[in-house]
């Protein structure tokens, strides 16, 4: 180990930088920050090339002396805190003084500024920190800081970074989140040259949010606003149809800052309890307002997490209130679980017709001999063995269980066949041959199904658009803040396409796709999406279809996830459970 030293300041603030500005969108939402903290009305972000080639965020805050913007730029120089006592009161977004040296220490930049008192503006450049010229410069009140090159001497940070569509998603992300914050605040956003979000100053907390979601999800809203002892709740509530299958749609603010925090979001899943389907999430725009020291904000290097001081309570009052905003839940017949509209729909048929996906529909199979190439003794463990071939064509269907699971029989056991998980693999056995160049029917839409989605969805289908083409679901953007379904699967033809759209870009936003690669991703939740559900129940074609079709996809033991298509039990087992045998 070497002597012990104290690090050089460029070494100091390529640290900090590695802490706080972990991706371009980390650039923009300190730069906006800073001009929030400014008192600025308006804010304009440029973006080209995903953030890497040029940042430039312009406001008409309050601006900076050619000698506070001098020390701006030294590390730890702040004008937002200066006793201790001040820390454990933060009122301000920013407060460390590390943000602005951390940026500058990894891109070549410009800054130009102009307070109210100075006749013109003073502008600075700078590479990795250091300053290359400085003079006066001609603008109005306020302050520009504009990012080029950034990471040009940190090479490796630059890998991490993924797709210019993902990286210009995450930036849209920053952007729409402090803009519901400061309704009041003019903001713009570009990208590529192209206008993204142009949201007026001086607008309802109501109309920013349909602005951001799109007026179809932002119908209906209900208004928050309680007052539990010394914390203000607000903000606005989507109805609980309208959901998510993630929770990207929860926005979290405490004192106005932008957080993301377990505890609030399971307290609004918690306020929505009883109003949801299973695996869906609702929207919902949530303001906390409280005292400074009764919350921690300065237990993250980017300040995105924050700690409450008693989060049981704070919990509580958040549930409490958005179940009284709400009303009670709807009672309903039946499950007693609601319908939601993003659930897929299979049309109804008359008895003995094809099977919806696949037009075979031949007669039951009889009752035949054991599947060749079983090992004696694995089926009573629960699963075919991975013997070289198996059939369920072969088996005899002896009924259905809770019009969910499928019952076979051969002359050894008893088979429980989960008809979902068996649908969505022959489905999507389908599509990834469509989306290796075997490309099934395509139904075109008589009229394009036209979906108004938010600018984080808009990113979220540039980053999968082709790769949802391959599947056979063509789309494109429809004006600034839509997208129009052309075609789909015909497969899909009974499905909720714009549920299937929906929770595609949902998951998209929530990072839920790519962890087995993108393209087998999509297809699953496809699949998924295009398959019987459990409840609905199959008549005697339809089963036996889904048997042959499983044979013609290779007799596959498992669902896309992983999960076993059946249950097998033993004849030897079952007639030990009854006492037929020792």
């Amino acid at each position: 180990m070497g002597a012990v030293r104290v690090l050089d300041r460029e070494l100091i603030n390529r640290i900090a930088a590695g802490e706080v500005i972990e991706r371009p969108a980390s650039v923009v939402k300190e730069l906006l920050e800073n001009a929030l903290d400014a008192g600025a009305a308006s804010i304009s972000v440029e973006v080209e090339g995903s953030g890497l080639d040029l940042l430039r965020v312009a406001d008409d805050g309050s601006g900076m002396t050619p000698a506070e913007l001098e020390t701006a730029i030294l590390r730890h120089a702040t004008s937002k805190i200066s006793t201790t006592e001040d820390l454990f009161s933060i009122r301000t977004l920013g407060f460390r003084g590390e943000a602005l040296p951390s940026i500058l220490s990894v891109s070549r930049s410009k800054l130009a500024t102009r307070d109210a008192g100075s006749p013109a503006g003073w502008q600075i450049a700078l590479e990795a920190g250091e300053i290359r010229q400085r003079g006066k410069k001609g603008m109005p009140r306020g302050t520009v800081v504009e990012v080029a090159d950034l990471f040009f001497n940190t090479p490796a940070r630059r890998k991490f970074l993924k797709t210019p569509a993902t990286e210009g998603r995450h930036i849209v992300d920053v952007v729409s989140r402090y803009s519901l914050a400061y309704p009041a605040v003019r903001f713009s956003l570009s990208l590529g040259g192209r206008t993204i979000l142009n949201l007026g100053q001086g607008a309802l907390l109501e109309d920013r949010v349909r602005e951001i979601w799109g007026r179809d999800a932002a119908q209906g809203l209900t208004a928050l606003s309680e007052e539990r002892g010394p914390v203000l709740l607000r903000g606005v509530l989507a109805p609980p149809g309208v959901t998510r299958p993630n929770r990207s749609g929860i926005f979290t603010y405490v004192n106005g800052r932008s957080v993301t925090d377990g505890t609030l979001r399971a307290a609004v899943m918690e306020g929505y309890s009883g109003m949801l389907m299973k695996g869906r999430c609702p929207l919902a725009v949530l303001f906390i307002d409280m005292d400074p020291r009764e919350v921690d904000v300065n237990v993250h290097p980017a300040k995105a997490e924050v700690r409450f001081r008693n989060p049981s309570a704070l919990f509580g009052a958040v549930a409490g209130a958005i179940r009284r905003a709400l009303g009670p839940p709807p009672v309903y017949e039946g499950s007693g679980v609601p319908e939601s509209p993003g659930e897929p729909v299979v049309q109804a048929r008359e008895p003995g017709a094809p099977y919806p996906l696949t037009g075979i529909s031949p007669a039951l199979p009889r009752r035949t001999s054991l599947v060749a190439g079983l090992q004696p003794g694995l089926i009573q463990e629960g699963l075919f063995p991975r013997a070289p071939r198996i059939s369920y064509g072969d088996k005899t269907v002896v009924g259905v269980f809770h019009s969910t699971y499928i019952l076979l029989e051969d002359d050894a056991s008893l088979y429980i066949l989960d008809q979902h998980a068996a649908h969505e693999r022959v489905t999507y056995e389908r599509l990834r041959k469509a989306s290796k160049g075997e490309r099934g029917p395509v139904q075109d839409l008589l009229t394009p199904l036209v979906l108004e989605v938010s600018a984080l969805e808009l990113g979220a289908f540039e980053e999968i658009g082709a790769e949802l083409s391959s599947l056979g679901i063509e789309a494109e953007l429809f004006g600034s803040g839509a997208l129009a379904v052309r075609s789909v699967p015909a497969f899909l033809g009974s499905s909720d396409i714009r549920a299937v759209v929906l929770d595609l870009l949902g998951a998209v936003l929530d990072g839920g796709l790519g962890r087995k690669g993108l393209r087998d991703d999509l297809t699953i939740r496809v699949a998924c999406h295009a398959s019987v559900r459990a409840g609905r129940k199959l008549d005697a074609a339809e089963i036996a279809a889904l048997l042959r079709d499983l044979d013609e996809a290779g007799s596959p033991l498992t669902c896309p996830h992983g999960r076993p298509l059946f249950k097998a039990i033993g004849r030897d087992e079952i007639e030990k459970w009854i006492g037929r045998r020792p």
